[in-house]
């Protein structure tokens, strides 16, 4: 985080003076003005992404809806990308509050929602499905002495190509990308929250459907016991 922050400053500096030079050379050398502008911001998004990569969880989880927070993570999603694919929605009302931590998991989803969109750039007919349902046989994740239950799920798939098989065992590993302007800490990055939050992830590629479905599951919230 201190490092992020030192390499900020200077790179503030490089971009205004860049875009100060674009206003007096010859317009044959724009181009170059706009390479510097476009690098420093590229650098930025990366040290952010780092930054959160080495992010301690903040504040304290508690109980949260989880479609009110998908809800967040979808308009966030609508500001950032001037053309979005349908987004079908298919959400479970029964469905209790999670135990979670809001800010951090509203960026998960909102990794994973813009990883779809990313994935359907050459898509005819895109779309993103995003569905909540209660696991029956729920997964479990290790705390301690115990295990903690997870049994809503979250769903987020897309009818994109799939993912590349030479990283589909390290998906989620830091670097890993085969975008063109990817850093690879998006999904490092959803999988540090959500094991913070005591939540799970899993990714399969459904052959009759053909979509890439990430699967989240999540704790419920702890009921508060009456005195």
């Amino acid at each position: 985080a201190i490092l992020g922050h030192e390499i900020k400053n200077p790179l503030a500096g490089i971009k205004g003076a860049a875009q100060l030079l674009a206003r007096k050379v010859d317009p044959k050398q724009a181009p170059l003005t706009d390479l510097i502008v476009h690098e420093v911001d590229r650098i930025a998004r990366l040290l952010d992404q780092m930054q959160n990569l080495g992010r301690v969880m903040p504040g304290q989880m508690q109980a949260e809806n989880i479609h009110e927070l998908i809800e967040r993570a979808i308009r966030s999603v609508r500001a950032a990308n001037k053309a979005m694919p349908a987004i079908d929605i298919n959400y479970d009302p029964s469905l209790p509050d999670v135990q979670i931590e809001a800010d951090a998991m509203v960026q998960v989803l909102i990794n994973l929602i813009q990883n779809g969109i990313d994935a359907l750039v050459h898509t005819e007919n895109p779309q993103i499905g995003i569905s909540t349902r209660f696991v029956m046989g729920a997964a479990l994740r290790s705390e301690g002495d115990k295990g903690v239950r997870l049994p809503v799920e979250v769903a987020i798939s897309d009818n994109g190509p799939g993912i590349a098989t030479h990283i589909e065992n390290e998906l989620f590993s830091p670097f890993v990308t085969t975008k063109r302007e990817g850093q690879g800490l998006g999904l490092a990055i959803v999988r540090k929250y959500l094991s913070q939050m005591n939540g799970r992830i899993s990714v399969e590629r459904d052959p009759e459907s053909q979509r890439t479905i990430f699967r989240i599951f999540l704790p419920i919230a702890e009921r508060k016991t009456s005195t």
